[in-house]
């Protein structure tokens, strides 16, 4: 059941998405030296590995599409606890019906500054229509917003999946993208992250960690990154170029509690 999960999953990701990692490696890419990104912080010295693992190191990397390599070491709870969270919890409790951002009755309105309103609209299991109702219910919340990079960010719940959507606050333009979204101090990136750990397959989320480049023209998606041994809900910044995540696991089997979570340091290349 777990290998046809993991299956399921993958197929849902475009196929261009995700690098194979390499097990274990000694050098970082191989792309010549003047190709190759700078990274925020110098790479650790000696044999790296995959950091697709249960055991983390400080030796650890991730490949992703389009040559990068990501630099990954264990961090801590304290750090997580310091690093700023940019969406604040139960904002959509405070809508009312007047603002940019209102609810009206079972819709959530969105007004940008020089596009046409953005609707979504609540429905629920006991409206009246065809027997696959409660398939079709939807429940929209508002997250917040990401002013650094004009966004706003709703979560629509339905029966079997969540869809995160960016609508920019200047055109209305809409984005999907996996999980919780977060945007870098200076503003030019976000990362959006969810976790497929515990998912028995009927949660059809798009899963994985994604990466954005922020333009005028709208997020431009860099890569996908689905890891088999872990999996992250949510990522905090700690600079232009560095990234936390918070690491869950599978449990042993459904009668087992999950492992503790973990949190590890992200290195993007420049």
């Amino acid at each position: 059941m777990l290998l046809v999960k993991r299956y399921l999953l993958l197929l849902l990701l475009p196929a261009a998405a995700c690098h194979p990692d390499q097990p274990t490696t000694t050098t970082p890419t191989t792309q010549p030296p003047a190709a190759t990104p700078k990274l925020a912080t110098s790479p650790p010295a000696g044999p790296l590995r995959s950091g697709d693992t249960t055991r983390p190191t400080d030796h650890d990397t991730l490949h992703v599409s389009g040559g990068g390599v990501l630099y990954l070491k264990p961090s801590t709870a304290a750090a997580w606890a310091k690093a700023p969270a940019q969406l604040a919890a139960d904002v959509d409790k405070q809508l009312t019906t007047t603002g940019p951002v209102r609810r009206v009755g079972r819709q959530l309105l969105l007004q940008p500054e020089h596009g046409a309103l953005v609707t979504f609209v609540t429905r629920l299991s006991d409206d009246p229509g065809p027997d696959d109702a409660v398939l079709n219910q939807a429940k929209p919340i508002y997250l917040g917003e990401l002013p650094q990079a004009h966004l706003w960010v709703v979560q629509t719940m339905y029966m079997d999946k969540a869809v995160t959507t960016l609508i920019d606050q200047r055109t209305g333009r809409r984005t999907d993208v996996t999980g919780r979204p977060a945007v870098s101090p200076d503003g030019q990136l976000l990362l959006s992250t969810r976790s497929d750990q515990g998912n028995d397959g009927s949660d059809q989320s798009d899963m994985g960690t994604q990466l954005y480049q922020l333009a005028p023209a709208g997020p431009r998606l860099l890569w996908t990154r689905l890891t088999q041994h872990w999996g992250s809900h949510e990522a905090r910044w700690l600079g232009p170029r560095t990234v936390l995540l918070k690491q869950d696991y599978e449990p042993a089997n459904q009668e087992s509690a999950p492992p503790p979570d973990t949190y590890v340091q992200v290195e993007l290349p420049r």
